[in-house]
């Protein structure tokens, strides 16, 4: 049955149209002056061969949102100079598919191009004495690059001829610009200095992915280029650099164990030396950081499924800033007026889809988020689940927390098919947020009658690095029993039917997909979205190989038994759960053999599966009608295994005309 079935009075589910043609609101950035948001809208899918998005201003109190620039390409990363007189955003309206850096006015008018390259830039910003901006570019193809590729005659040698993302400076004056990064050094962020002399960059030997799970390097460059000064090296990317309002320091974002991820703040001299951690002990789990005022540090982090707000001195002092208990999801990329009194965010929670929301942080104990854009009031007028944030016992003291969607129309005491959707990572987690979307399934289950469990089991986030870390040597094992143990808390509670379990994910979430499928027979129906069923293979034709180090000791090269102990694809012969495989084509996270693996082994043994893949899709599924097509299948596909009844009416009213 499709996902736009609809009942026929009262609230209707989300259709899978809404869910296509949806679009969000990201990167909010509020002027210096605190009066007014801009922020870029963009549809959630690609309908045409390029994606388009349009930047949008609202005021900070009354008034509604406008739109700031056409829309009719890839307008992004809107930025306010210093003075907060100009707005400069990237774009690729000289050439589809490649961007460029343009400024205009902030009060409107005609965008001037300040930037004479094009091509694939990101990380747009501002000096703080406005005279110049910064972007990372990606070397572009040379013209012999093209000729050889126009001729055939493009043999490629695999880790050679490296396309390095360098550090660019643009004088908005003689609009002169030039690379001032070290050539041969892919730069992952960095982070101007206060006297707009010298940025701090971070930087690893290739742009390969997976270096920034291995040795990465920060260095302090002077703005128009010339000698490096090495910091600091550590395992794992510097996330956020912060430099300290005199120039002494430069804080951000690093592991607190062996797991590869930004859980702890640090700081550290810019002349070199020991770091120091700013958040020790913190059991919740750093998600972003960046300036507060003229001498703080604002740090955005999750503390069980909700985000948290603080302000952070360089001494380690922690306030909060939002009254109240933290609830719901603050999206990565929160900004503050020049003197840190107000600030604008994405907010979302389970209940209310992702919007632009702002606070006056002058009283901070009284401080509270007001909503200044609603694009989507629909979604939250439709058959929507009931949230409810729930934890259980899983292994003797442990406690996990999860996010469980009652139907729509949920009744006591009656039991409903049940749909566990694990998250991918699985140094990640499901927060308090929105789930509607192709990725997002619970509201589109649990408006057509499903309960739908968000579990995070051990190695997720929120929880401090001890609970992340303790996937270490026991992968797919603590997370298995605390998934299990989980949907028996449901069924204990009445909730969940024993007899209609559905179990799915995508990416991470695949992967414990299968492997759940071959430990235990109780689910009924199964979805393995980009999932990696064989640990083994997956290292070698992943891009991040080096991310298992976080969870295993060393190599499968080195010692392949932990990693097959742990693949599905080892206990394949177990299998009997129905199983619905979708995978990306030009996936390079996870590649598509991994899902074709399963799908042969499945087909082999006589096991229920279809195999579906998606021309041109990578690890994410951007296409606005492969979108349509992976919704309807999966809801399709856990109708008929769980809720044939269903399937068996649609059938009839088919057939009836």
């Amino acid at each position: 049955m499709a996902a736009d079935e609809q009942p026929q009075r009262g609230p209707q589910p989300l259709t899978t149209e809404q869910l296509i043609t949806q679009r969000r609101p990201s990167d909010p950035q509020i002027s210096p002056d605190g009066q007014r948001v801009a922020f870029t809208l963009r549809p959630i899918s690609q309908e045409k061969e390029h994606p388009e998005a349009a930047i949008w201003v609202v005021p900070f109190d009354d008034g509604e949102p406008r739109q700031f620039t056409a829309g009719q390409w890839l307008d992004e990363e809107p930025r306010w100079s210093p003075d907060g007189r100009r707005l400069a955003f990237l774009s690729d309206r000289a050439e589809r598919g490649k961007k460029s850096v343009y400024v205009m006015p902030a009060d409107g008018g005609e965008a001037q191009r300040v930037f004479d390259q094009q091509g694939e830039l990101e990380h747009l910003s501002w000096s703080p004495d406005g005279r110049f901006l910064a972007v990372l570019f990606t070397d572009p193809e040379t013209e012999e690059e093209k000729k050889r590729k126009e001729e055939r005659d493009d043999a490629r040698v695999w880790d050679t001829d490296y396309k390095y993302r360098r550090l660019w400076v643009i004088d908005l004056e003689t609009r002169a610009a030039s690379a001032v990064s070290p050539e041969g050094r892919q730069v992952w962020g960095y982070a101007w200095a206060p006297d707009s002399e010298r940025l701090a960059i971070n930087v690893t030997a290739t742009p390969r992915i997976d270096d920034i799970f291995r040795e990465t390097e920060v260095l302090v460059i002077p703005r128009s280029g010339g000698e490096p000064t090495p910091v600091f090296r550590q395992i794992g990317a510097a996330e956020h650099l912060v430099w300290s309002p005199d120039g002494a320091f430069l804080a951000y974002r690093a592991r607190a164990g062996r797991v590869v991820n930004g859980d702890y703040v640090y700081r550290i001299p810019v002349t070199g030396g020991e770091p120091e951690c700013l958040t020790p002990g913190y059991d919740g789990t750093s998600e972003g950081l960046w300036p507060l005022g003229r001498d703080g540090l604002l740090l955005l982090a999750f503390e069980g499924v909700n985000s948290v707000l603080y302000r952070l001195s360089w001494e380690g002092e922690r306030a909060r800033l939002l009254a109240g208990e933290p609830w719901g999801t603050i999206a990565t990329g929160v900004t503050t007026d020049a003197e840190g009194q107000r600030l604008a965010v994405v907010w979302e929670d389970a209940r209310h889809a992702p919007d632009v929301w702002v606070a006056d942080l002058h009283d901070i104990s009284q401080a509270v988020l007001r909503r200044r854009t609603h694009f989507h009031p629909e979604f939250e007028a439709a058959a929507l689940g009931e949230p409810e944030i729930i934890r259980w016992e899983s292994d003797p003291g442990v406690e996990v927390e999860g996010i469980l969607f009652k139907p729509f129309g949920y009744r006591e005491g009656q039991r409903y098919p049940l749909v566990v959707q694990i998250h991918g990572g699985p140094t990640w987690l499901w927060s308090n947020h929105f789930s509607a979307s192709w990725h997002d399934w619970a509201h589109v289950l649990a408006g057509r009658g499903y309960a739908v469990l968000l579990p995070n089991p051990r190695g997720s986030t929120g929880r401090g690095p001890a609970y992340s870390n303790a996937l270490f040597g026991d992968v797919g094992g603590c997370e298995y029993r605390d998934i299990m143990a989980g949907v028996d808390a449901l069924i204990a509670r009445g909730i969940a039917d024993p007899e209609r379990l559905g179990v799915g994910g995508w990416s991470w979430g695949g992967y414990m997909t299968s492997w759940i499928v071959t430990q235990t027979n109780r689910f009924k129906a199964a979805v393995m979205g980009a999932g990696l069923p064989n640990l083994i293979s997956d290292n070698g034709l992943g891009d991040i190989p080096s991310a298992n180090l976080s969870y295993f000791e060393t190599t499968p090269y080195h010692d392949p038994e932990p990693y097959f102990a742990r693949s599905a694809i080892r206990y394949v012969r177990n299998v009997t759960t129905p199983t619905l495989i979708l995978h990306g084509e030009e996936d390079r996270r996870v590649a598509m053999a991994e899902g074709q693996e399963m799908y042969v082994a499945l087909r082999t043994l006589g096991v229920e599966t279809q195999f579906v893949t998606y021309p041109r899709e990578g690890h994410g599924i951007e296409e606005r009608k492969h979108q349509r097509d992976l919704i309807d299948r999966v809801v399709a596909w856990f109708d008929r295994h769980l809720r044939p009844e269903r399937v068996e009416r649609a059938e009839q009213a088919d057939a009836a005309g």
